[in-house]
């Protein structure tokens, strides 16, 4: 007899670990309509332009290097050993600008392709700055190396997303042919023969590029001193970046950010030459995601995370007012109670994905509520119990909607909620006699209100 009301608690709580099943099938579905909609980008991306990052313009000089080569000759009979040069092509060297400024305007257009949107952008960029002639390349013992061609090169991570593009630079007569290490770089600028070029003199340029690109544009700071703007309409960046703006300002009709930094603090030219060696490159730059903050497959998902409070919350009121209401539930009732609160996610993330998330939320608790609050009228007895527990469900969506808006304080009021549940049911049955109440639950007597 002493274990009654301890049956009936594990009845109500393998009824609750029941309800997380149906709501575990709703988080897959989440992350499956999430996928499908990160196919749906990736695949405009790869018809037209994806994240673009811009790196250059860089210096690039061909080599090459003489080598005296001995070798055996028969002559009147006898052998000779001779002298000869040898000419062999040694790698191309790359050299960043002394300055480098960077500006970009990139307004974001969100396209839609059924369902789900895509943020495109169409920067016009303008690279500015100067290189020096370098020094001729360094004699090792008898191998005498020699700079060759000289071309200006800048890497775009996806060059399909260029739509114009104008130099300032007189680009060589009769220029050779580009060498393989150049290949990689979408623009390829020849400067013609290195030649006669006196080391230090300067070697400005000047670009304007419109480039076109989806999600994320970046900047590589290649200078010795690097002043890079973007400016946006899209008033959500995210600069998560390699590095953060030095200034920056958001408001509701864009971004303005800026960034500053010198050969120390990008690694210098030695770096550089480190990462165009490697491959695939590996470009860091100062730039910008286009975070979407209202992104419903993230928050709805993040509100499954709170499903099973919403379950706990809810039972724990029901068996509160059968200890003190003298009401008697069914497990079948408990179960229906919570498929309703689990039908409120999947609600959620089908309006969303048609309607803005705040209206399709309002729209998906309100149901949920309006059908709780009736269907709980009956076995509660009483209207007076009922908009008790529509209070309790206005507050829980109430809750959980500030939870998802807020998700730094997200533990901190799920806590205090949790403490406050518990609190009042403490309270609440602080003078119960938990052995009548036991009994109770074994006398035929006790039924529901009719």
């Amino acid at each position: 007899m002493k274990f009654a009301l301890l049956g009936r608690l594990a009845t109500i709580a393998a009824v609750a670990v029941a309800i997380l099943v149906p709501i575990h099938m709703i988080e897959g579905k989440i992350a499956e309509r999430q996928a499908t909609a990160e196919g749906v980008v990736q695949g405009f991306a790869s018809e037209t332009s994806g994240p673009q990052v811009v790196a250059g313009p860089f210096l690039a000089l061909s080599c090459e290097e003489t080598v005296m080569v001995e070798r055996q000759v028969m002559h009147e009979g006898k052998a000779q050993t001779i002298s000869e040069p040898r000419t062999n092509t040694c790698p191309t060297a790359f050299f960043t600008p002394r300055t480098f400024g960077a500006a970009a305007n990139a307004p974001v257009e969100s396209l839609h392709r059924g369902l789900y949107a895509i943020r495109l952008y169409r920067a016009e960029l303008t690279l500015d700055g100067a290189f020096e002639w370098p020094e001729p390349p360094p004699t090792e013992g008898a191998i005498r190396r020699e700079w060759m061609q000289a071309w200006l090169v800048t890497y775009v991570k996806d060059p399909r997303g260029i739509k114009a593009l104008a130099s300032a630079t007189a680009p060589a007569k009769g220029a050779p042919p580009t060498v393989r290490a150049i290949e990689r770089f979408a623009i390829r600028e020849p400067l013609g023969s290195w030649s006669g070029r006196k080391p230090g003199t300067p070697v400005e340029f000047s670009y304007r590029l419109t480039l076109a690109g989806t999600s994320s544009f970046g900047i590589a700071p290649v200078g010795g001193a690097n002043d890079i703007r973007i400016t946006s309409t899209w008033p959500h960046p995210s600069f998560g970046t390699s590095w953060s703006p030095d200034e920056r300002s958001i408001n509701a009709a864009g971004f303005d950010a800026r960034w500053r930094m010198t050969a120390e603090a990008t690694g210098g030219e030695a770096r550089w030459r480190q990462r165009l060696a490697k491959e695939p490159l590996e470009i860091p730059d100062a730039g910008v995601t286009l975070y979407d903050p209202v992104n419903v497959y993230l928050l709805a998902y993040r509100a499954t995370e709170y499903a099973f409070l919403f379950v706990l919350f809810t039972f724990a009121a029901l068996a509160l007012a059968e200890l003190l209401a003298g009401i008697r539930l069914h497990a079948m009732q408990y179960a229906l109670v919570g498929s309703a609160i689990a039908i409120f996610f999947l609600l959620l993330i089908a309006l969303s994905e048609h309607y803005p998330f705040r209206e399709s939320y309002a729209g998906s608790a309100a149901a949920c509520v309006g059908l709780l609050t009736w269907y709980l009228r009956h076995p509660l007895g009483t209207w007076l119990r009922a908009a008790l527990f529509f209070a309790l469900f206005v507050s829980l969506y109430g809750s959980l909607y500030v939870l998802l808006q807020s998700e730094d304080n997200a533990l901190l009021l799920g806590s205090l909620m949790t403490f406050a549940v518990l609190a009042f049911a403490m309270i609440a049955t602080r003078k119960l006699d938990w052995g009548a109440v036991s009994r109770g639950f074994l006398s035929p007597s006790r039924k529901a209100p009719a």
